[in-house]
């Protein structure tokens, strides 16, 4: 068997509430003992499709999606705001080079075909003496100029069109409008994804696993949320939902991904959740519980997927934003408790929270291994 490693710290302050808890300090040493382990050597993998990543990304994909919101440019402004910034600005580079180039080459058509670049240095043309579509081109580097130039409106400069050419006036006015919505477009995308909350959902943090342990003499389902950034979120809510892949109705009727909630401690219906430091979610496997009845066998074996999200409101920006996560019953630890992650106070005299503990786990002997009364003690080999 893998000895655990141990960590020993001097965590003075927690020394008094520690030693009062057999569990937690099972030894009178004024020390605090924490068994370490790999939390992903405990659990049992298996080839399962979750509906939320870890991360709180969707696994589902919608298919022939029809109605209002559902269009190309809806799905492109989307895909430009969630993607990655590198390929945001690799679109808006493309997308100027693109529509200077194209409306270059159309300028140079038109004026081919009206005999532009016969004309004479003197800037009339021998054909017949005719007013050229645009003055002072000569090849089709000076077009490319004279086509950025029209939509950037930074001025013609030497090069202009002139009267006598009705499809250079009309292709200059296409190019001055489809310049002005590209321009709108792409900064209307820049302005989203710098406002967006995603990059700060992403600081909120969730255990990697959820755990079942006794709580205040129930069984209860629990897991950890911690909050990493500097500013704060206000009016967090919690909420569970467990996703079973199917179930049956007193009808008969089969329901797929039935949806059942979770009723969670803190963060309940009437009750927000003080993120200032991690925070323990307890859900009690009560007669109410979906979970009712599992022992571990059962919980594993079952199909199932608890999602949590989060949602608040950043105290900097008064913007809403929302974290996700979800277990699947392979990450499901019984007899477990989580450790602790605020520790001493520092020289300041401010608790410091060390979030290296997010994921740490100890055994604990009150977790019965079924709803019944028979003792389980998890084995950390």
């Amino acid at each position: 068997m893998e000895s655990p490693e141990i960590v020993i710290e001097s965590l003075e302050p927690m020394l008094n509430s520690r030693e009062k808890n057999p569990e937690r300090n099972p030894t009178s040493r004024s020390i605090a003992i924490t068994p370490k382990k790999d939390p992903a050597s405990l659990i049992k993998r298996k080839n399962v499709r979750r509906l939320v990543t870890k991360s709180g990304e969707s696994n589902v994909s919608n298919g022939r999606v029809t109605g209002p919101g559902t269009g190309t440019f809806v799905g492109i402004f989307t895909w430009l705001v969630d993607s990655k910034w590198r390929w945001t600005g690799l679109i808006f580079f493309a997308s100027f080079y693109i529509t200077w180039t194209l409306f270059a080459i159309l300028f140079w058509v038109i004026c081919y075909f009206h005999g532009d670049f016969e004309m004479q240095e003197q800037g009339e043309s021998v054909n017949n003496g005719s007013i050229p579509c645009i003055e002072n081109i000569r090849d089709f580097t000076s077009i490319f100029l004279f086509s950025l130039e029209i939509q950037t409106t930074i001025g013609f400069g030497f090069s202009r069109v002139t009267e006598q050419c009705g499809a250079a006036i009309f292709t200059l006015t296409v190019q001055a409008i489809l310049g002005a919505i590209i321009e709108a477009f792409l900064v209307g995308v820049v302005f989203a994804k710098l406002v967006r909350t995603k990059q700060r959902a992403q600081a909120i943090g969730f255990s990697q696993f959820a755990i079942v342990c006794q709580q205040d003499g129930q069984l209860s389902l629990m897991f950890r949320v911690a909050d990493r950034h500097t500013s704060r979120i206000i009016g967090a809510r919690v909420r569970a939902t467990l996703v079973s892949q199917t179930r049956t109705t007193r009808e008969g009727h089969v329901v797929t991904l039935d949806q059942q909630p979770l009723r969670i401690y803190p963060s309940g219906e009437d009750s927000d959740l003080l993120l200032l430091w991690p925070t323990t979610i307890v859900h009690s496997i009560t007669v109410e519980s979906p979970l009712y009845g599992m022992n571990e066998s059962e919980m594993t074996q079952a199909a199932f997927e608890i999602i949590v999200t989060l949602e608040g409101t950043t105290s900097s920006t008064d913007m809403s934003t929302q974290a996700m996560t979800s277990y699947l019953p392979t990450e499901i630890l019984w007899g477990y408790r989580f450790d602790d992650m605020i520790g001493a106070k520092s020289d300041n005299g401010r608790p410091t929270v060390d979030h290296s503990l997010m994921d740490n786990i100890y055994p604990v002997r009150t977790t019965p291994e079924d709803d019944g009364s028979e003792e389980f003690i998890p084995d950390l080999s």
